[in-house]
């Protein structure tokens, strides 16, 4: 996207969409819901999630990192990683004020 382009949306836009193109996969959620689910930390051991392989769980580890969902070291078969919660809550607080827009629409 040309800067000019990109200077055409709000602030609340770009970091919105910047979330949700890292949440635009099932695969990802499903991840999310996992480490929520072991306490939001995982330190040295493999993560299953159920109908994906590993290679394709590290991958969406690694999209979730970039894009600030989740802070560690993701390295081989086995990683340090968590959940970020400032960025889960900067996510929710961003969403909130989206949905906003609509209340008025019902």
């Amino acid at each position: 996207m040309i800067l000019e382009e990109k200077q055409a949306y709000s602030e609340l836009e770009q970091n919105l969409a910047h979330f949700t193109r890292a949440l635009g996969h099932p695969a990802r959620i499903a991840v999310l819901v996992e480490l929520a689910r072991r306490g939001f930390v995982v330190q040295g051991e493999i993560i299953q999630v159920p109908k994906l392989s590993q290679a394709t769980v590290m991958q969406h580890l690694r999209e979730l990192k970039r894009a600030g969902l989740l802070k560690g070291r993701i390295f081989g078969s086995k990683a340090d990683y968590r959940i970020d919660s400032e960025n889960i809550q900067k996510f929710e607080f961003l969403f909130k004020e989206f949905i906003q827009h609509f209340d008025d629409a019902s």
